[in-house]
């Protein structure tokens, strides 16, 4: 039992090691990569310059842009007092001299009271909508949202903040009074703003009623593009490099201290890539339904003299489909993507061979036994994952590893499985 507590424990380091990997690395390359893709920056004299900017696709809103007008020139970095508006990736933003909540949003930190703190600052607005009636975003770098209108060439704040009033949490939801009379010219949206909440989502969802309802002109709109998930499904197939290995205290050498050659096999499955929006969609998690199989040999001997001797021969031999759920992070060089990913594997067998034969001699005697090779063996076998690959177009080459905890269940003795995966992907 203390073995198997040791390699579980093992296990976990090994997991926990490799995410680490995966984030360090994913962290030093989110920070050291440029993304310059098309746009143009207005300037705060009215020029409108068109060109490239670096687009970091980061959760909080921008303070500052890096502009070049051709790829190849060194970047410019413009600040909030350079420039009115920009635009890139299909986002624009726009300076605005704004009022801010600065109270916390923390439960456990809130104000005994749910007066507004206004403060005033100058930032830029991501811009939802603009057109006949308009809404701005704002996020912080302690990621507090806040949301604007636009009237009378002015952004006004709508209002909204929690307080703990007596241990009671108390909201101020003037923000919905505003949308009221900001959207007042349209009778049929008073039912959608009572279920209406301080949220990108829901937002959006009003103000896209609100067009729906008045039926207005679109020429004149602009409309965030919604970021959705996207999924990427295809094939897999490739060869597996296989090692066994069983430790006990017990009486169980014929296992134990056989060395069993690694077996080579072949593997296929589907995949299923479920591409998260933001960060260009770097980040994703990879799901896969993968068939595997390996084949072992082994024989043991106890040899006293040649009148006196047992030879046991052991085979084991398991099929398995794998259900494999991993975090990946994409990084692109060219055309090309190379990528990390680690997770954990679920594997369920569908055939088995679990057999030893004992061929003994005393003496004159000769004799044969045939059984199990382990009494209490599982079809059930968890492991890890961590591995690394390339993608071009449709096309992904990876190599994978992956230690699991094989098939023994019996409490005197452990076995521990190792994968080397060679594995070859199409996109459909």
């Amino acid at each position: 039992m203390l073995d198997i507590n040791l390699e579980m424990n093992k296990n976990k380091r090994l997991i926990g090691f490799g995410l680490l990997l995966i984030g360090l690395l994913t962290f030093q390359l989110s920070f050291s990569q440029d993304n310059y893709i098309s746009g143009y920056v207005i300037k705060s004299n009215g020029n409108t310059l068109f060109g490239f900017v670096n687009y970091k696709d980061k959760e909080a809103n921008p303070k500052n842009v890096q502009f070049k007008m051709r790829i190849d020139d060194d970047p410019t970095l413009l600040n909030i007092n350079d420039i009115n508006e920009f635009s890139v990736g299909g986002e624009i933003y726009v300076k605005g001299v704004v009022e801010i909540e600065n109270s916390s949003i923390k439960t456990e930190i809130l104000e005994e009271n749910s007066r507004i703190n206004l403060k005033i600052d100058t930032v830029f607005l991501q811009t939802l909508f603009r057109g006949e009636k308009s809404l701005f975003f704002y996020k912080n770098q302690y990621g507090r949202e806040y949301f604007y209108i636009e009237q009378n060439n002015k952004f006004e704040l709508l209002i909204y903040k929690r307080g703990d009033n007596k241990r009671l949490i108390a909201e101020n939801n003037r923000y919905l009074s505003q949308l009221s009379l900001y959207m007042n010219d349209c009778e049929k949206i008073k039912s959608r703003l009572r279920n209406t909440t301080y949220k990108k989502n829901s937002l959006i969802r009003l103000f896209n009623d609100y067009y729906y309802y008045q039926n207005s002109s679109f020429d004149d709109l602009f409309q965030k593009e919604e970021r959705k998930v996207k999924t990427e499904i295809g094939i897999l197939s490739g060869v597996s490099l296989t090692s066994l290995n069983f430790t006990s205290k017990l009486s169980f050498e014929y296992l134990s201290e056989v060395e069993y050659d690694p077996s080579v096999d072949f593997s296929a499955g589907l995949f299923i890539d479920v591409i998260l929006p933001r960060n260009h969609g770097r980040w994703s998690i990879n799901n896969e339904v993968l068939f595997s199989t390996y084949k072992f040999t082994g024989s043991y001997k106890e040899y006293k003299n040649e009148s006196n001797y047992t030879n046991t021969i052991t085979k084991i031999c398991y099929s398995y489909i794998r259900f494999n759920n991993m975090i990946r992070y994409k990084y692109p060089v060219g055309n090309t993507f190379v990528y990390v990913n680690a997770g954990i594997s679920n594997a369920f067998a569908v055939d088995e061979t679990n057999y030893k034969r004992i061929e003994s001699k005393f003496y004159s005697e000769d004799r044969v036994d045939e059984d199990l090779a382990m009494r209490y063996a599982r079809k059930y076998e968890q492991g890890y994952i961590i591995g690394a690959g390339v993608k071009y177009n449709k096309l992904s080459l990876e190599i994978r590893y992956e230690g699991a905890n094989g098939m023994s269940e019996h409490k005197g003795l452990s076995s521990s499985v190792k994968r080397y995966f060679f594995i070859l992907g199409y996109k459909f």
